[in-house]
């Protein structure tokens, strides 16, 4: 989620107004495991048996700077495989900077002090945008390390870089079709597109999730109304992050969202 880190200060939708390409729906949607898995097979052209959810969003931290990433989805696949997929509507010009960032604090979640780097898994990195980021007119960019003085050489790091484009061309009918459906909502009959429009209408339904998102909007605008000009950015950022955090524990302590409400604007929040 950290990928609307540069305009979190802009004013967020109504919950009612979300579509698939709000990280926020996005994510609650991705929770369908059968939905997960389909979505990457058609974007990686791979078959995967299963996934598994190690969180519900994943928070890798930087020990050195304490800097901190929450991915929107973050699975495994039964080969140990992680797969890190992010909704993206901002251009903030940084997206390849930031996919070696994640890389990174991925690798660094494997392997403790002392073991092998053998130990390190295959891992992609997607980014789905709703622009073109490289301005090719392409529908998937797909990035490896390879060999600059033999093409045909690619470094066997398992690392690999995806940026799926909304805008682009392809000739891939699945892929087309999730595209079109996320762009314009165009529902093809297609039983995966009618089932993520199923998936989508139910997770704009649903009060819990409404709730949480909304109480995560009022939080937004308190930081706002504060005048965070220091760091407004990296502010916000780490308080959403903390405020999901809070209202997730308080969820599972059983309280309710006026209680939680309260609790976040009482301050309750900066003494945990």
């Amino acid at each position: 989620m950290d990928n609307n880190s540069n305009s979190c200060y802009t004013k967020r939708k109504p919950f009612e107004e979300l579509t698939l390409a709000d990280d926020f729906l996005f994510c609650k949607v991705m929770q369908n495991k059968r939905l997960c898995k389909e979505l990457l097979e058609i974007i990686l052209h791979v078959k995967i048996d299963k996934i598994e959810y190690t969180e519900s969003q994943k928070v890798l931290d930087d020990v050195i700077d304490e800097k901190s990433v929450r991915m929107d989805v973050y699975v495994q696949d039964n080969n140990h495989t992680v797969y890190d997929i992010e909704m993206q509507t901002s251009n903030t010009k940084e997206l390849p900077k930031r996919s070696r960032y994640y890389h990174s604090c991925i690798d660094k979640s494997q392997v403790s002090k002392g073991e092998p780097y053998n130990k390190l898994r295959k891992t992609y990195v997607i980014f789905i945008c709703t622009f073109d980021l490289f301005e090719r007119n392409l529908a998937k960019y797909e990035f490896d390390t390879i060999c600059k003085q033999d093409k045909n050489l690619t470094l066997a790091d398992d690392r690999h870089t995806v940026f799926v484009n909304a805008q682009g061309v392809t000739d891939d009918q699945k892929l087309k079709e999730f595209l079109d459906f996320l762009r314009d909502g165009e529902v093809s009959k297609s039983p995966f597109i009618l089932d993520l429009r199923k998936e989508v209408n139910y997770a704009s339904k649903n009060s819990k999730w409404r709730e949480e998102y909304d109480m995560l909007l009022a939080r937004e605008q308190l930081l706002v109304e504060e005048g965070r000009k220091e760091g407004l950015v990296q502010g916000i950022e780490k308080q959403k992050q903390d405020t999901v955090s809070f209202i997730q524990k308080m969820q599972e302590k059983g309280l309710s969202a006026e209680e939680i409400l309260a609790s976040l604007s009482s301050g309750e929040l900066k003494q945990n």
